[in-house]
């Protein structure tokens, strides 16, 4: 039997249990019972993750983050991680990973969708508001908030492959129709999207290890 280490946000969350259920006996799969969140968070988790497990032999990791560093989380309005920083935290998960095993996967950020553009019109009503704190809205217009998607994704791809790790394009995976794929909120995929993404990353697995 195979140890796969598979480790992301809420997006992994949604599909770990497929995955593994699409893997049925040939693999083990170690990962978190929480959330992930952000690449930084993850970088910091992954000896505490790994020492509670008992440090176990891993033949392959699978990851995933993003979501959260692109959030708008802060008061100044600025992303919550630049893409410099982005790369270069991918580059030290990219070390992390392989301190851990050889075959390496990173799946990219997936797309959101058009309710994006509503949720930002109700939360400008609500900054505009006089009485109390205005609360600070995490994301974008769909449109520039996929844009940053695929600029995060190209740079960290583009490091990535610097170094033999495989992609897995989630971002491709849901986009061929992306609003019947996502849920109500726009970011997370609904079952029919995470029926794709689990799909698409026990394959990956597979592939990756050589089972048929």
């Amino acid at each position: 039997m195979k140890n796969v280490l598979l480790i992301g946000d809420s997006i992994r969350l949604g599909y770990q249990q497929q995955v593994a259920e699409l893997l049925e006996d040939d693999i083990h799969i170690y990962a978190p019972e929480e959330n992930c969140r952000f690449t930084k968070y993850c970088l910091w988790g992954m000896h505490a993750w790994m020492e509670a497990w008992g440090n176990p032999h891993i033949d392959l990791v699978h990851w995933n983050t993003g979501i959260w560093d692109l959030h708008h989380a802060t008061a100044d309005g600025e992303l919550f991680t630049s893409l410099d920083e982005f790369v270069r935290d991918n580059e030290r998960m990219y070390y992390q990973m392989r301190s851990y095993a050889s075959k390496l996967v990173w799946a990219t950020i997936i797309p959101a969708g058009k309710v994006l553009d509503e949720k930002v019109k109700v939360n400008a009503l609500i900054n505009s508001a006089e009485s109390g704190p205005a609360p600070i809205y995490l994301g974008a217009p769909q449109k520039e908030w996929n844009e940053n998607v695929r600029r995060y994704n190209e740079a960290a791809c583009k490091m990535y492959e610097s170094h033999g790790v495989v992609i897995n394009d989630l971002y491709s995976t849901l986009c061929p129709d992306l609003e019947g794929n996502l849920s109500e909120d726009g970011c997370h995929p609904n079952e029919r999207g995470y029926q794709l993404l689990a799909q698409q990353v026990a394959q990956t697995i597979r592939t990756q290890l050589a089972l048929h």
